[in-house]
């Protein structure tokens, strides 16, 4: 059956210096631990946290903006609509260019 969530429902996770984390999806939203998904606004020129992939892979979309990732020590550039892929174990951060950045996170939890 499908869900339809609206911004109402999304809630700030988490924020710090210049980044916000927004739950779109998990099982308190959806009412299913089949899905997360979370919105990463970076403001431009601002880090976000550093974050260590738990036990799954994910999917990082770039919604908009411009930067890079910096995973395990390692730059990758992104730009809108990039795709990154993180592996478990895998310790990440992003740094905004000066347009800002939005990322959507996306993974399903382990059991």
């Amino acid at each position: 059956m499908p869900t339809l969530i609206i911004p109402d429902q999304m809630q700030t996770t988490r924020a710090g210096s210049g980044w916000v984390e927004v739950t779109l999806a998990d099982s308190r939203i959806s009412g299913t631990s089949a899905m997360i998904a979370r919105r990463w606004t970076i403001q431009p020129g601002a880090t976000g946290p550093q974050l260590t992939q738990g036990d799954v892979d994910q999917l990082l979309y770039v919604a908009r903006g411009s930067g890079k990732a910096v995973v395990d020590g390692q730059e990758f550039t992104l730009d809108h609509e990039s795709i990154l892929w993180v592996e478990p174990g895998e310790i990440y951060h992003f740094i905004a260019d000066l347009e800002g950045l939005e990322i959507i996170q996306g993974y399903a939890p382990g059991e």
